[in-house]
């Protein structure tokens, strides 16, 4: 199943969710993702399992293709091994304390 866009540009925004755990129902989610992805206080989020079968990510009107802001459980980004090719957009990664590799 394919994700389009908002009027922001966004296709899949998470935002204040602060005891969410798992991606895991988004593990249908395939394809390329016309938006970007944002992830952000997610405190208790400790992987991106369940978006592997994303395979691209566009961005969104401020420019960012992958926002993972106030993300301080995440270890492992491995659940965007899917995605290839060139981010239209930005990457930006903040407040990531457990986070020790791309």
């Amino acid at each position: 199943t394919a994700i389009g866009n908002d009027t922001l540009g966004q296709s899949i925004s998470l935002n204040s969710v602060p005891a969410l755990e798992s991606l895991f129902g988004l593990r249908n989610v395939a394809g390329a993702l016309q938006g970007s992805l944002i992830i952000e206080h997610a405190d208790q989020l400790a992987s991106l399992e369940g978006l592997e079968g994303i395979t691209a990510i566009g961005n969104d009107t401020n420019g960012h293709s992958i926002i993972l802001n106030w993300v301080p459980a995440l270890e492992t980004v491995s659940g965007l091994r899917g995605v290839a090719g060139t981010l239209p957009g930005s990457l930006f990664i903040n407040n990531a304390d457990q986070l020790a590799s791309l």
